[in-house]
């Protein structure tokens, strides 16, 4: 089965119900984001997955996506305000108040009427910042059918780092501002503050009994280092072990931070997680 779906096309082809794309707008705080949703083929409802970029969002996981679909999930992906098209100013808060409007299309009437979405299976994957997001944003909706979070950054053991090293501080102002030219409205250097002045709320520490019931997907790359595992994977992993009855699977690929030489193991590993909880 995972051979078919990474290597061939969907067939026999459903005349009555093929796959399809369709371009999105949606509103957000005033603001319209773009995105679109990749539709299953068959009469559903499907599955559905909110796909969820980093920051800026160089790797957007299209490849994932198509291999989603032809899995039989639908796959719906957008982007933030302020980024890549989409209105308004770009933030990390604005991230993560963008995810629950689009969690808010997916359950519509007019997305399970249109693409056949079941409301009753969405899951969220994210990478990089969208991972973190992802889990975040699962504490806090126990109605999302599971999580996983790919090259995950945890803003809040991140801002300790920041705030004990001033060099690491300028070197990070150095490195976001190259993610600039890909969003409006907002500096590096503000982007750096705002992960400082949010340290304490954007930890997953304090909301692991929340995540717990969830079926979470944990995965790193041990070659990563904008988020490396040591920092950002298996302090997380080894906490939600230690919760109650818990529904966690990991993994540690041998890989960077965008799994650019391991894409297809990457896909293998999802797709037997999503399998599984299909």
């Amino acid at each position: 089965m995972l051979a078919d779906v990474l290597c061939h096309d969907v067939s026999p082809l459903d005349e009555q119900y093929p796959a399809t794309l369709i371009p999105l707008t949606f509103n957000s705080h005033g603001q319209q984001l773009v995105g679109r949703i990749l539709v299953a083929q068959g009469i559903g409802p499907h599955p559905t997955i909110l796909l969820l970029h980093g920051f800026p969002g160089d790797e957007q996981n299209g490849d994932l996506a198509h291999i989603f679909r032809r899995a039989g999930w639908n796959v719906m992906t957008f982007h933030y305000r302020g980024a890549w098209g989409s209105q308004g100013s770009f933030s990390f808060t604005h991230v993560f108040e963008d995810i629950p409007i689009a969690l808010d299309l997916l359950r519509t009437h007019e997305m399970r009427e249109q693409c056949r979405v079941d409301p009753e299976r969405i899951v969220l994957i994210g990478h990089s910042m969208g991972g973190f997001a992802a889990l975040l944003t699962a504490a806090s909706d126990p109605s999302l059918h599971a999580v996983a979070s790919l090259a995950g950054f945890h803003f809040g053991p991140f801002a300790q780092l920041l705030r004990q090293d001033a060099s690491l501080h300028t070197s990070i102002v150095r490195d976001w501002k190259t993610c600039l030219p890909a969003l409006r409205g907002i500096s590096a250097e503000q982007l750096v503050q705002e992960v400082l002045d949010q340290a304490e709320q954007w930890t997953l520490d304090q909301c692991l009994d929340q995540l717990s019931q969830h079926r979470v997907f944990l995965l790193a790359g041990s070659r990563d280092t904008v988020a490396p595992p040591d920092l950002h994977h298996t302090p997380l992993v080894a906490a939600l072990e230690q919760c109650p009855a818990p529904r966690i699977r990991s993994a540690i690929l041998h890989t960077d931070h965008a799994f650019s030489d391991a894409r297809v193991t990457l896909a293998q590993h999802l797709l037997s997680w999503l399998d599984e909880i299909k």
